[in-house]
C-alpha cells in the first residue's frame, strides 16, 4: 500500500479553506440580514470549522497476546502462528478509538483513518489482522451487539445473541464459520459488545501483511455513530521494545448539505471556492475536520520481572 492510493487530508488548508468561506458567505449575507446573528450559511460554516474529530489513546487496550490466551477457546493457536510465537515475533491486540463531533447540522458522509507503525525495514512492525473489514459488512449491518474475538488463526470471530442468530441468514458463506452463539465462541473475546449502528454503509479497508492500514467508512449521516472502534493485531520482532505510531483519522462532510445552506450566496462566492464546491464529494476531503497524532509505544512483555532480574 502506498501513499499515492490513499487521498490525505491537509489539515492547515483546510482550516484556511474553511476561514476563508466563512469569511465570505457572511461578508455576502450581511446585506441579507442586518442583524449581528449569523445567517444560515454562516452558520453550517462555523458548525463545520468547530465540529471536531478525536482519536483515543492506543494504549488503552494494548495488550501482548500469548499462548495462554488462546487455551480455553479450545483450539488453541494453529501451528504456524504457535511457531512465531514462540520463535520469531511478539504478537499484539489494540484498539484505536475515533470520535467524530459535529457541531448541529453538521452532516458527514465518510470517516476514514490511516495507522501507520514504525520503525521500517528489518525491524518493521507488521499488520496481521484488522477489523472492521468489508466483508463483515453484512454483519455489522444489523446494528447488534456482537463479540468481537480473536480465534487460532488470528483472524476475527463474532458472537451473537442465540435469540439474534436466527435472523443472520444472508452471512455469507466465508463468514458462517467466524459467526457463532456467544456462549459457544472459540475465540479470545477482546470488545464484548461491539455494535455499529449507523445503519447501511459502505467500508474499504487495507493494510495486512503491511506496517500501514487503512479504514473508509462511507453512510448517509455517519455522525450518528459517534464513536467508531479499529482493531489490529500486529507483530513485531522479539527484540523490538518500543514502536512508533502515526494516525490521522478525518470526517468528510457532505458537499450536498453544505451546499444547500450556502445557495444564496453561492454566486458571490470566488470562483476557487465554486468550483470546488461544484464538486460535490470529490473535494469534500479538502473541507474535512481531521486529527493528526503521534505515539511512542511501550511495548508489554511477557515475564518482564524475569527480564529485568538476568
Amino acid at each position: 500500500m502506498t501513499d499515492k492510493n490513499i487521498p490525505l487530508p491537509n489539515p492547515q488548508e483546510a482550516e484556511t479553506l474553511l476561514a476563508d468561506l466563512f469569511e465570505q458567505v457572511k461578508k455576502w449575507e450581511s446585506p441579507l440580514d442586518e442583524s449581528t446573528k449569523l445567517g444560515v450559511g454562516g452558520t453550517a460554516v462555523k458548525n463545520l470549522q468547530e465540529s471536531r474529530v478525536i482519536f483515543g489513546n492506543p494504549r488503552d487496550k494494548l495488550i501482548l497476546l500469548t499462548e495462554d490466551l488462546f487455551e480455553e477457546t479450545e483450539e488453541g493457536l494453529t501451528n504456524i502462528y504457535r511457531q512465531q510465537m514462540r520463535d520469531a515475533f511478539d504478537f499484539y491486540y489494540m484498539t484505536v478509538t475515533v470520535d467524530l463531533r459535529p457541531k448541529p447540522g453538521v452532516i458527514f458522509w465518510r470517516l476514514c483513518c490511516e495507522l501507520d507503525f514504525s520503525p521500517k525495514g528489518e525491524k518493521e512492525p507488521i499488520v496481521q489482522s484488522i477489523f472492521p473489514k468489508s466483508q463483515w459488512r453484512p454483519v455489522m449491518n444489523f446494528g447488534v451487539g456482537m463479540n468481537l474475538g480473536i480465534n487460532s488463526n488470528l483472524d476475527w470471530s463474532i458472537g451473537i445473541d442465540s435469540t439474534e442468530l436466527a435472523e443472520f441468514t444472508t452471512i455469507p458463506a466465508e463468514l458462517k464459520a467466524n459467526v457463532g452463539n456467544k456462549n459457544e465462541l472459540k475465540a479470545f473475546i477482546v470488545i464484548p459488545e461491539y455494535a455499529y449502528e449507523a445503519g447501511h454503509f459502505e467500508i474499504i479497508s487495507q493494510g495486512e501483511g503491511n506496517s500501514r492500514c487503512y479504514w473508509r467508512i462511507e453512510e448517509p449521516e455517519i455522525q450518528k455513530i459517534l464513536t467508531v472502534q479499529f482493531a489490529i493485531v500486529f507483530k513485531v520482532p522479539k527484540e523490538i521494545k518500543s514502536i512508533n505510531l502515526r494516525g490521522i483519522a478525518w470526517g468528510e462532510p457532505d458537499m450536498n448539505w453544505l451546499t444547500a445552506d450556502i445557495r444564496d450566496v453561492f454566486s458571490d462566492l470566488a470562483d476557487r471556492l465554486k468550483t470546488l464546491i461544484r464538486n460535490k464529494n470529490k473535494a469534500a476531503i479538502k473541507f474535512s475536520r481531521s486529527d493528526v497524532k503521534e505515539w511512542i509505544l511501550n511495548l508489554p512483555k511477557a515475564n518482564l520481572q524475569q527480564d529485568l532480574a538476568t
